[in-house]
């Protein structure tokens, strides 16, 4: 009864250990040799248990001798190819162990056990309410395991008449356990999981509102502190850490990496700090996408998403509370206005920004349409400085593409209106210092276009320090000419804002219209997702080119050029960065088919190699035998008389055991005597002396003799010889000395 109710209590365990994590431990997909390897490893251990110390060791060296000479035998090869190929059944047999030390440690005390049921309860509830897959075997032993533990409580806690035993209770009534599991497991499984919406719902709607009302406390405005995004356009003396998430994005355009998105767009500085004004409706950034993708058609024709492709982002505020939408300056606003109709952000432009009337916060969602401007193609400069005037049917049919033709504020004269504001709001000539006017002479009398004059104040200022901690403005600062005076001259040093400042100062100052941009800098991750966070707030400064559109630049040292992706070349068919790598491609493959080719050779597993292992067996065997014979003898010497009688007596009433006559619950010696006596066993009668001599010893005075000991060894040889000759099963126990 006992190895019965180890194998319903602990293997169970150890079967659930291997089913959860088998998957990481390498185990092969739909595959049963790992619970084949579980069961008959944990039915071992628990074979083992049952034995006594001597059999438990002897079953222990057998299996050790027998592994430590397979791997002798297999050879490096053959163990290379096991480490490889199969060490994960390794991994198996300790998952199989841990299961089933956790289920001994639990069956030893009660309130763990309670712990491990309860723990199972909660996985599956769980795992149901969140949509978690478990398959059906995993269920089927939970559940099987649970039945077991309701049924110990029960019998613990309920006092009748009937087995008093929990053990022997347990395992008769285990069958029935086992029928009810086996009837889940024929019932089919429903083609999709009751999703519990209305538990998720609850839950989500309890999270989102305790959320937004810690954003609301936690983020009373658009400033987020000492380096998330601010609407606020006053220099830090230093900048702060915060890696809080605010934006969670997912594009769905897989080949582009880099995003910029803007919130705040300026071009008012008043010396010291940046005004935003979002008080004034626009049509600027729709119009510089109609402007940017008009450029690209004349350019690019087919190939137009070398230089600008379209991507949908969306995006789900975290612990926010902010009226920007966080967009790619190319965005396509009547799209973004029309796909987020059906929700609460209620999108306009405002001076450049794009803003929602209400607040984002915790979990609100919206969907941006944008186009992403390839800074990588190396045509991009020659676009741009050599783009032709826009004529009217080119507009319009910019417009008709972007469904805003018959809307107001699109017409080509207004885009031609709007060619004039960007000059008069952002080319606003300042009184710069000399040094400063001599550096942009140098950069103007040796660049060829506005595109090579933009790198080349870009390539000026990256050469300075960066430093989050540049100070505060000093105040004799108090007009554009003295914060360039004393950044470029005195500090020397400064984070993003003071390096996109200074860019679009001076870009003014060559004529060149341009722009200061608040808002992030950021990159997919490993998973492909976007994740926005405080510390990827950034500025950079926007350049304007005639019949194109805004572009940005990055001046700010450390901070990454986006680097887009590879583009068509027009005369191969084969995109630009994988031209480098044809010319290698057949010899590469030839060498990954060689290698692959290399690892499938294997030898074949001679079975020549299971000699070596049952030889070292059988050699064990007759180690253990001949040290156990020696050991027993010389164990038997040192006995006194009365101990030799009781060790032999026990010895031949296993003996009589084996022979068919077993002493039964209750029975006395003499019984037992007499109810051999009546059978017809003759040769087994001759040899029962030894019972009434032990009787007498052990129920008188008499002192045991040297002619009792030997009466009784008589009979103990007597009775070894006819076990021999009895069934192979009984000659097995009489060679393993099983009690």
């Amino acid at each position: 009864m006992t190895i019965l109710y180890d194998i319903i209590n602990i293997l169970p365990f150890s079967l659930l250990a291997v089913m959860l994590f088998g998957g990481y431990a390498g185990m092969p997909e739909d595959s049963i040799s790992g619970y084949v390897i579980c069961l008959l490893f944990s039915l071992w251990i628990i074979l083992l248990r049952s034995m006594k110390r001597k059999n438990r060791l002897r079953g222990t060296g057998i299996v050790g001798v027998f592994v430590i000479g397979l791997l002798i035998a297999a050879g490096e090869e053959n163990r290379q190819l096991f480490i490889s190929e199969y060490f994960w059944v390794i991994h198996i047999l300790f998952l199989s162990a841990a299961g089933l030390i956790a289920a001994v440690i639990a069956d030893r005390n009660i309130w763990i056990k309670r712990a491990a049921s309860a723990a199972l309860l909660v996985y599956c509830a769980v795992g149901t309410i969140t949509g978690q897959e478990i398959s059906k075997e995993v269920f089927v032993l939970i559940c099987f395991c649970l039945l077991i533990r309701t049924a110990e409580e029960i019998q613990r806690h309920w006092k009748k008449s009937g087995c008093p035993d929990i053990k022997e209770h347990i395992t008769r009534i285990s069958p029935a356990f086992i029928s009810i599991c086996l009837i889940i497991c024929l019932i089919p499984s429903p083609d999709e999981p009751y999703d519990w919406q209305f538990a998720k719902d609850i839950w989500n709607n309890t999270v989102a509102g305790i959320s937004r009302i810690y954003g609301f406390f936690t983020h009373i405005s658009d400033d987020y502190g000492n380096i998330g995004f601010s609407d606020s356009g006053s220099f830090l003396a230093g900048l702060g850490e915060n890696d809080d998430e605010v934006l969670i994005i997912e594009a769905g355009n897989t080949t582009i990496k880099n995003f910029r998105l803007v919130g705040c767009v300026s071009g008012d500085f008043t010396g010291r700090e940046w005004v935003f004004d979002t008080g004034s409706e626009s049509r600027y950034r729709m119009t510089d996408t109609l402007e940017m993708a008009c450029a690209v058609r004349k350019y690019a024709g087919a190939h137009q998403s070398d230089f600008m492709q379209k991507t949908d982002l969306y995006c789900e505020s975290l612990f926010y509370n902010t009226r920007y939408i966080f967009s790619p300056a190319k965005i396509r606003l009547e799209a973004t206005k029309e796909k987020n109709s059906g929700s609460n952000a209620s999108i306009s432009e405002k001076n450049g920004s794009i803003v929602t009337e209400q607040r984002l916060s915790f979990k609100d969602n919206y969907l941006v349409s944008c186009y992403i401007l390839n800074y990588g193609n190396p045509e991009l400069a020659e676009l741009l400085d050599t783009a032709a005037p826009i004529d009217e049917t080119e507009w319009k049919q910019a417009a008709a593409a972007e469904s805003v033709l018959d809307k107001p504020g699109f017409s080509f004269e207004d885009y031609k209106q709007y060619r004039e504001e960007v000059y008069e709001k952002y080319c606003r000539p300042r009184d710069l210092p000399e040094a400063v006017n001599e550096i942009l002479d140098g950069i103007k009398d040796t660049s060829a276009g506005r595109y090579e004059a933009a790198k080349k104040l870009e390539k000026y200022l990256r050469e300075l320090e960066y430093s989050t901690s540049p100070g505060a403005l000093p105040a004799s600062v108090t007009d554009a000419g003295s914060f360039l005076d004393w950044f470029l001259f005195t500090s020397g040093k400064g984070y993003c804002m003071h390096f996109a400042t200074a860019f679009v100062l001076m870009a003014n100052e060559m004529g060149i219209p341009c722009r200061y941009v608040q808002g992030y800098n950021v990159r997919r991750d490993v998973t492909g997702e976007i994740v926005v966070r405080e510390s990827s707030a950034h500025a950079w400064p926007e350049v304007y080119f005639d019949n194109a559109g805004w572009v940005a630049f990055e001046p700010t040292p450390g901070y990454y050029v986006p680097s887009g992706w590879g583009t068509w070349d027009k005369n191969t068919g084969v995109p630009e960065n994988e031209k480098a790598d044809t010319d290698t491609n057949d010899s590469k493959n030839m060498q990954e088919a060689e290698s692959k080719a290399e690892e499938t050779k294997t030898a074949a597993l001679d079975p020549l190699i299971f000699i070596l292992p049952s030889l070292a067996v059988v050699a064990f065997l007759l180690l253990f035998y001949i040290s156990g014979r020696s050991a027993a003898r010389r164990k038997y010497g040192q006995m006194s008389t009365a101990d030799r009688l009781k060790y032999l007596t026990r010895q031949n009433l296993r003996f009589l055991g084996f022979l068919g006559f077993r002493m039964e619950e209750g029975e006395t010696l003499s019984e037992f005597s007499d109810r051999i006596n009546s059978s017809d066993r003759q040769d087994i009668k001759e040899n029962t002396g030894f019972i009434p001599v032990y009787e007498n010893a052990v129920y008188s005075d008499r002192e045991i003799t040297a002619e009792d000991v030997a009466l009784t060894e008589n009979n103990h040889r007597s009775l070894r010889e006819l076990v021999k000759k009895s069934k192979l099963r009984f000659r097995l126990l009489l060679l393993i000395r099983k009690q």
